[in-house]
């Protein structure tokens, strides 16, 4: 359905009243003030994330199924594992938090359960607990609170042998958080953080839902996810303002999709978005040509640091259509966490691909040396 925005003589006075005017501010300082090209994103951004949540879906069922049925075999210490009080998901787990509290991580473990069982009924199907559990509940099995109890004696053997708790339990999360946005009808398109753009997501979906369930080849077609090809049919640069040229927009994407690769660990379109004969120059002084150095490169940091987050701040586009400043922040582990600031100097070949990235790092933390204390000087 396309909705006809000329029926209205005054488009900003109903669209508030349907949107409110901080939801539609967001679509119109896109479309440079078009109400029609606003409403046109608005019923694209919707379109968009129905298609990220079929696959969400699909992820969704088969991970509560796997993680079930994982524990009604092994979990013998009392009943169903849902339902007995003693089990890994219902007893106390106290924890430890940053500031010194002590919480229970299953709190709201044992609140989801309660909110599934069926209204006025002491006995309830294991069945239809596990159906009207939300994702966050089965999101919240894999993170760090539950390794000794779920982890590594239960759900470990769900996923191939050597698969890293902490590194699945991000894109886990992942997923849940991109999902609750969709449910809540936000806006989908320029993420602030590039591991949350749709086709990161939907990447991380295709490859989680193959480890559980490898026949399941209908995710992708022609090696397109569900998302890509949506983007593909449907690209965003048909809606928003010329002012935003379609060079611009696929600069924008392909930065941001790499910066998500060091997130979610997937290269598998790095030659999509590199020249062969790039060159890379690292902040700390290391430089890269051409990506049979790059893929070296990438290998070893993969095998000794894990990216928690590289979160865009802001892109300036040159003149020469060429040129791209990326502001951003940097966070890692490798023998410890750490975090920066930084700038890359992004520079794209006639293709349209990256042939060089000039780094420059900043202290994440800021001091004010000068800046005058109340009530000094006088």
């Amino acid at each position: 359905m396309t909705l006809d925005i000329e029926k209205s003589a005054a488009p900003l006075m109903w669209m508030e009243r349907w949107l409110s005017e901080p939801r539609l501010r967001r679509y119109l300082d896109v479309c440079q003030g078009d109400f029609a090209r606003a409403l046109e994103l608005y019923e694209w951004n919707l379109d968009l994330g129905a298609a990220l949540m079929k696959d969400i879906a699909y992820f969704e069922v088969a991970l509560r199924n796997a993680y079930d049925r994982m524990m009604r075999e092994r979990y013998v210490e009392g009943g169903n594992w849902l339902l007995d009080d003693q089990s890994p998901v219902n007893r106390e787990l106290p924890r430890k938090t940053r500031s010194g509290s002590v919480r229970d991580a299953n709190a709201l473990n044992r609140k989801a359960i309660k909110d599934a069982l069926t209204p006025g009924r002491r006995e309830a199907a294991p069945g239809s607990v596990v159906a009207h559990l939300p994702f966050g509940f089965w999101a919240h099995l894999s993170d760090r609170a539950h390794e000794r109890v779920l982890w590594i004696p239960y759900l470990q053997r769900v996923w191939p042998r050597g698969t890293n708790r902490a590194e699945l339990d991000a894109r886990i999360r992942l997923i849940n958080e991109r999902r609750n946005r969709i449910a809540h009808h936000e806006r989908l398109f320029q993420s602030s953080k590039a591991e949350l753009e749709p086709v990161a997501v939907d990447r991380i979906i295709v490859d989680l839902l193959y480890q559980l369930v490898p026949e399941g080849s209908w995710l992708l077609s022609d090696g397109e996810t569900r998302v890509e090809r949506f983007l593909r049919e449907h690209p965003l640069d048909a809606i928003i303002s010329s002012n935003c040229s379609k060079a611009t927009s696929t600069q924008e994407r392909a930065i941001q999709d790499y910066f998500a690769m060091w997130v979610t660990r997937d290269f598998s379109r790095f030659d999509e978005l590199f020249s062969p004969c790039c060159r890379y120059e690292e902040c700390y002084g290391p430089i890269y040509e051409g990506t049979e150095e790059l893929h070296r490169w990438i290998e070893h940091m993969l095998a000794i640091q894990h990216v928690m987050a590289w979160d865009i701040h802001d892109m300036v586009f040159a003149a020469d259509g060429r040129s791209v400043t990326v502001a951003w922040t940097f966070v890692a582990t490798e023998r410890e966490s750490y975090t920066f600031d930084g700038c890359s100097v992004i520079h794209f070949d006639e293709q349209g691909r990256i042939d060089s990235i000039r780094e420059f790092e900043a202290k994440h933390e800021r001091r004010f040396p000068q800046r005058r204390k109340e009530g000094a000087g006088q």
